[in-house]
């Protein structure tokens, strides 16, 4: 009943560095331009099916049929965001300083979820419905600089951090603390270690808080109980430790000499926590093998002395900030080979050059914030030539 969404959006601008009040000063203030913008996008993203009452196999007395397996929900409609922002745009000193700084408030409504419903008023216990909202607001700034420009020398230097907070606020027809979706499978059927929550962020994790000793050792199936009591039951709690970094930082600068210049950019990723399931797994048993061999473990599991499997304990709950240096290149470009017109250029360059981070696994760079199937990223040396005539 749906089918058509209307989306909407408006942009208006004001080139301040135009007016007669800032023509004077020109030479410090090189460009100024006000923005505001807002607008209203959908998503698309809607099961195949959903919307219609689906049949499912069915036996009669003996005999083969079908039956109602689910009811269609036929007022699905798009999942939609409604952005607004306000940005400027700088350029000072002839734009040697240069870049924009930006303030977004962002509502999502009408997500998806999968709710229950009551008894008898459907075919199954559950059905899918735009129900959830969810706000995210944030910061981005980028600062561009050029301070050295001369005959054979220029130096540039370029640098964006971007700010964001996001929040769940509906999921339910009644939201409660017992109402939530469980995410972030690990391994076997329904284990998990993220939730989506009202009042969380998006991939919280949810585990049970581990209990320590006197010495600040991880006491092996004794866990923190919600009244400050220390038992053996696996009592789990949103941790408000979530996959999702709250800040970004990107990196670049550039030196030429004449026909020399050198290059390095990177980037990092701070706030997010990363669950090293590879460590959790692990624990002193499992190097024994009922074939008479041993496995292989993490140094680190020796520490912990776990004897047996604690894979919902928050000990391998780790921060997960990081800062990258992805690429550093030299290169030497010949000028005037044969004419005017031909040039060669010849680059060394080294690509995942190192990663500063306190996370022990192999990498803290993990979308889904699950450490479990991850490749190492390689270091590659290169050295590549390009011909123009």
């Amino acid at each position: 009943d749906k089918r058509w969404g209307y989306f909407p959006s408006g942009a208006l601008a004001w080139i301040i560095s135009e007016e007669n009040f800032l023509k004077d000063y020109s030479h410090i203030v090189s460009y100024l331009k006000l923005r505001a913008s807002i607008g209203k996008t959908g998503s698309q993203n809607l099961g195949n099916y959903d919307w219609r009452t689906l049949m499912g196999s069915a036996t009669y007395n003996g005999a083969p049929g079908i039956k109602p397996s689910s009811l269609g929900n036929d007022i699905l409609q798009w999942e939609s965001q409604v952005q607004k922002e306000i940005g400027l745009d700088y350029g000072f000193l002839n734009n040697r300083i240069y870049g924009s700084i930006d303030y977004y408030q962002r509502h999502t409504k009408d997500l998806l979820n999968t709710i229950n419903v009551i008894s008898g008023t459907n075919y199954s216990s559950v059905i899918t419905t735009n129900i959830g909202e969810m706000d995210n607001k944030g910061v981005e700034f980028a600062i561009n600089a050029v301070p050295v420009h001369t005959k054979n020398w220029k130096w540039t230097v370029g640098m964006n951090y971007t700010w964001n907070d996001s929040e769940i606020t509906k999921l339910n027809v009644i939201d409660s603390d017992a109402n939530f979706v469980q995410t972030g499978a690990i391994s076997g059927t329904g284990k998990t270690v993220q939730v989506f929550m009202v009042g969380q962020r998006p991939y919280t994790f949810y585990l049970a808080k581990q209990a320590y000793d006197d010495g600040g050792k991880p006491i092996e199936g004794q866990y923190v109980q919600p009244d400050g009591s220390i038992s053996a039951t696996e009592t789990k709690y949103a941790t408000n430790k979530s996959a999702l970094p709250t800040s970004y930082l990107g990196f670049n600068t550039q030196l030429t000499y004449k026909n020399w210049d050198f290059a390095i950019s990177g980037h990092g990723a701070f706030g997010n926590y990363v669950y090293n399931y590879v460590a959790a797994d692990q624990y002193v048993q499992s190097v024994y093998s009922d074939q008479g061999n041993f496995s292989n473990i993490l140094r680190r599991t020796k520490d912990t002395g776990f004897q047996n499997q604690q894979l919902y304990s928050d000990y391998f709950l780790e921060k997960g900030n990081f800062f990258r240096i992805d690429n550093i290149s030299l290169g030497y470009t010949f000028q005037k080979l044969w004419n005017s017109s031909s040039s060669l250029r010849l680059t060394f360059g080294v690509q995942n050059v190192a990663t500063f981070t306190s996370y022990s696994g192999i990498d803290p760079e993990i979308y889904s914030g699950i450490d479990k199937e991850v490749y190492p990223r390689p270091r590659v040396f290169s050295l590549s030539a390009n011909l123009n005539f």
